[in-house]
Formats: structure tokens, sequence, C-alpha cells
């Protein structure tokens, strides 16, 4: 069965990384090419954001038993 707790904490999580990374929303592209410590802030966040929602993902499938079988 789904832990509805491990995705609802994977939500949260992507939540927080949202909100973390929303207040760069409006940041120019001139300014993110020549800020290497903002360019390393919003890739690092987005990569949190994208392996909290491939854990959540992976949770699922696991348990759905979604894997794609090996033919021989």
């Amino acid at each position: 069965m789904v832990d509805k707790t491990l995705i609802l904490r994977k939500f949260v999580s992507f939540d927080e990384y949202f909100k973390q990374i929303e207040e760069y929303s409006n940041i120019s592209i001139n300014d993110y090419a020549n800020n290497w410590k903002t360019q390393r802030l919003i890739d690092r966040t987005l990569q949190m954001m994208i392996e909290t929602c491939l854990d959540a993902a992976g949770h699922i499938i696991s348990d759905e038993r979604l894997r794609a079988r090996k033919v021989m």
C-alpha cells in the first residue's frame, strides 16, 4: 500500500523548495547569468524539487508494481 504519509512529506518538502525559489522568479536573465551564487541556488533547488518528485513517483511505482518487466 502506498505510504500516504511519505508522499505527503514529499509534497511538503516540494512546497518548501518552491517557496524558497519563488523569490527568484522575477530575476532577469542577465542577473542570473552574471551571478554564480544565484545560479547555484536556483539550479540546486530545482534539482531537489525534481528529486523529490522522482522519489514520490518511485515509491508509488514500486508499491503498485508498475515497473517494466524484462522480456526474454
